[in-house]
């Protein structure tokens, strides 16, 4: 369902205008997401499937990849809202296979301004949860110990509040925290449960689970616990409870189980290629959650495979990452969809928009008594402009709301730049490409050796034959 475009609206005084954010086609980047998602539900279902097994390849994973400005952003919301709620599912997308399973989209913005944390990831993850209206006491005790050493004094409650994490999953996340404390006190039989210190909880518990008493045996069957609990709790640490979030999962009772999907937006601003701190924590995320799917959305491919990177990052190579090591977009096209996932190919070049989306796109953004506003000589000059790029569009729409406040706009309005466009494409460059840019436009004549030889970058000459 399209949202309302505020900016369209409040850029005029025409009470009959409606302004949508139209959402167009993305038919094949659906069905691949579908096909994935179903091969993912059919692994995780099957007997023979152990979310402890720390050695198995992760086919958990798929990424959504392209330049700034093309629509990968709207493709994630799109999606997360059509997982969450049918109503929500653009109707050519149709009815998945898995319309039966119970599936819990969660999207994390990774954006600088967003400001997420690695803190934030975890904990918008665990808070996503909640409404199930089950504590997770493996996670959850890990997660008060760590709470009070990082944060001593500062309410949890009081931080997911702060943050919006309370008013976008509820409220229940710490009363459900308390009650697994509480249940594991009273386990241990140890005096008082909510006013038992977690420092007691945990020293209790390590022991039981050491000794293996039959009074934490709900607990004892996460083989790692303990070595988790012993573990100094500093952010190291905390990027291996998800470990224990999994776990958790597979204990739900049956009309409570559900498949997270988790979606991260963004993800170039991580960090940079050389600074991989905060994506090794969040590999390690992906990797320990091999019951949850994810999908990355971003302006480059996922380097996971690059067996060069170890050392940086913990799980490298094609082994670890099957599905990464070919990139969709090379496999011929008369593959299906579900071909197309089955173990290779998750790593997806968001194209431009067809023409024809480009049209139906600015033929339903704007509209007066449900006909068009923006003429079709005048869609055709911008689609022709446009190459296809989503931003354009955006901002040719932002343009001839502005001459509609004077006059009619006319189809030579939009033989037209914009530098919010070239400004977008800059911040998405790298250093290095943005010194090349900048050395090519002192150049009377474009040459790319004498480009990068003035940037002072290395060039090796293209192989002649």
């Amino acid at each position: 369902m399209a949202g309302r475009d505020l900016r369209a609206l409040f850029s005029t005084n025409d009470r009959t205008l409606e302004a949508g954010e139209a959402f167009t086609n993305r038919q094949l980047q659906w069905e691949l997401v579908a096909a994935a998602l179903t091969g993912h539900l059919q692994h995780t279902t099957h007997p023979a499937f152990d979310v402890e097994d720390l050695e198995a390849p992760r086919d958990n994973v798929m990424v959504f990849h392209g330049v700034g400005g093309i629509g990968k952003t709207t493709l994630s919301r799109k999606v997360e809202a059509a997982l969450a709620s049918a109503e929500h599912r653009p109707a050519q997308w149709g009815e998945p296979t898995w319309a039966s399973e119970r599936i819990l989209p969660i999207r994390i913005d990774l954006s600088r301004s967003a400001g997420t944390s690695f803190e934030d990831l975890v904990l918008t993850i665990r808070a996503a949860l909640s409404p199930l209206g089950s504590p997770l006491p493996a996670f959850d005790v890990a997660l008060r110990r760590y709470w009070e050493q990082q944060h001593p004094g500062e309410s949890l409650e009081e931080y997911l509040h702060r943050g919006g994490l309370a008013g976008r999953f509820g409220k229940a996340m710490p009363q459900q925290m308390q009650s697994a404390m509480a249940d594991v006190a009273q386990a241990l039989l140890l005096p008082g449960t909510v006013g038992t210190a977690i420092g007691q909880i945990t020293g209790s518990l390590i022991r039981a689970l050491r000794e293996r008493r039959q009074t934490v045996r709900a607990l004892a069957g996460c083989a790692r616990l303990a070595d988790l609990l012993e573990a100094e709790p500093d952010l190291e640490t905390l990027s291996f409870y998800p470990h224990l979030l999994a776990w958790e999962l597979t204990q739900l009772p049956a009309d409570k189980r559900v498949t997270p999907v988790i979606l991260l937006d963004t993800f170039e601003d991580v960090g940079d290629r050389t600074h991989r701190d905060l994506e090794r924590l969040i590999q390690r995320v992906v990797w320990l959650m091999p019951n949850a799917f994810f999908i990355v959305t971003g302006r480059s491919r996922l380097q996971w495979t690059d067996t060069a990177l170890q050392g940086q990052l913990d799980y490298t190579g094609p082994v670890a990452w099957p599905g990464l090591a070919t990139p969709a977009s090379s496999i011929p096209a008369a593959r299906t969809a579900s071909a197309t996932v089955r173990g290779r190919g998750r790593q997806v070049l968001v194209g431009d928009f067809s023409p024809e989306d480009c049209d139906d796109y600015l033929a339903r953004r704007l509209s007066c008594d449900g006909q068009p506003l923006i003429s079709a000589e005048t869609r055709h000059v911008i689609t022709d402009r446009s190459h296809g790029l989503p931003l354009y569009l955006d901002l040719s729409v932002l343009r001839f709301m502005e001459i509609r406040r004077t006059r009619e706009p006319v189809p030579a309005d939009f033989d037209h730049d914009f530098g919010a466009l070239i400004a977008r494409t800059l911040s998405d460059l790298t250093p290095d490409e943005r010194h090349v840019l900048r050395s090519i436009s002192l150049l009377d004549a474009f040459d790319l050796t004498l480009a990068t030889a003035t940037a002072g970058l290395p060039h090796q000459a293209p192989a002649s034959g």
